[in-house]
């Protein structure tokens, strides 16, 4: 009959050899394969947990010979230890892992310097096949667990505990489908957040590439006198100011039919200049007196990064535009490599 050490073993070693470690365990497959599925009880006691409970090979050799669960089996000599051959792992296939992930939970919630002896104590009476501790990359453990109960039912019942707590620590427990469920979610908005990121970065360069180009200053006019019907066109405008001040203007922010607008000089006080030359700041044109003002101040700032902004917006319209015409160029005509048919 086993006591008490002898049930300890037995649940080890049929832990090291159940169908829920030994497929996952590479370091036991390879140890399989060299000698037709046996293990040496020297290799398995080189695994912690087990020769926490005993180093000596026999003691260990006779508990196995008391399992009735023909999980694994002693060989004669007692030296070594091998999954009973009665009783095959399952093979894990797409049902299978259905099936474990059914009666599989997630549970969060223990001391992250915590034993994972302590912690399948703790989870004895809730009919628990498995425990696997959930570590990172550095191997240090997460504080979490993925736990095989012995039936969906089993699995069940813990989740839908209405409080378990690990100490003073509230567990949290959640079925694995809709833990990793969750994980996905989260992924997936995670991915779409950093995109985003990615994306207002690239924008945010972008725009910060697009500085306000840098205009002189005392060189705006901004103009005003006209009524609704007079119609003045900017080269009529632009003639007069060349007559009246001998300066030729730079841009005109004008358009027929416009009740005010605004003429810059190519260079710093350019207007101040000209506007010396007018008589009560009027400058008659084609017979419309037009009241002008330098731009000064705020006023000035904001004018000229409006232009600046509009510079650059039309500049972004005339690359994209571009693109599209060598698209449709290369579409229609062949691609940059056909060859070109000169006009009759």
């Amino acid at each position: 009959m086993a006591n008490d050490l002898d049930q300890q073993i037995i649940k080890q070693l049929e832990y090291y050899f159940g169908d829920i470690n030994l497929p996952r365990d590479k370091f036991l497959q390879e140890k399989l394969k060299e000698d037709d599925g046996w293990v040496t009880l020297e290799v398995l006691l080189t695994f912690k947990r087990l020769a926490a409970l005993s180093t000596d090979t026999e003691v260990i050799a006779k508990a196995a010979e008391k399992s009735e669960n023909k999980i694994v089996e002693v060989s004669e000599d007692h030296k070594k230890i091998r999954r009973h051959p009665d009783n095959p792992v399952p093979e894990l296939t797409a049902e299978r892992r259905q099936i474990l992930m059914d009666r599989t939970a997630y549970v969060k919630g223990f001391p992250l310097d915590e034993d994972l002896s302590k912690i399948i104590e703790f989870m004895e009476p809730h009919k628990v096949e498995s425990c696997h501790r959930r570590t990172k990359k550095d191997h240090t453990f997460k504080g979490s667990c993925f736990i095989i109960f012995k039936d969906v039912e089993a699995c069940k019942t813990f989740v839908e505990l209405e409080s378990l707590k690990y100490g003073e620590q509230e567990l949290i427990r959640k079925f694995q489908k809709v833990y990793l469920d969750e994980k996905r979610a989260q992924f997936k908005k995670d991915k779409a957040a950093l995109a985003q990121a990615k994306k207002d970065k690239a924008a945010l360069a972008d725009s910060q590439k697009q500085e306000q180009i840098d205009f002189p200053k005392g060189a705006v006019i901004h103009f005003t006198g006209l009524e609704e019907g007079q119609c003045l066109t900017r080269e009529e405008l632009k003639e007069k100011v060349k007559e009246v001040g001998e300066l030729e203007t730079q841009f005109i922010d004008f358009t027929k039919g416009d009740l005010q607008g605004y003429f810059r000089f190519p260079e710093a006080n350019n207007a101040v200049d000209f506007f010396k030359k007018l008589t009560d700041g009027e400058l008659e044109v084609s017979g419309y007196k037009l009241k002008l003002r330098v731009l000064e101040g705020q006023e000035e700032e904001e004018y000229l990064k409006k232009s600046s902004d509009a510079i650059h917006e039309l500049r972004k319209k005339q690359k994209q535009g571009g693109k599209f015409r060598k698209r449709k160029f290369n579409h229609s005509h062949g691609g940059k490599n056909a060859k070109s048919k000169k006009t009759e």
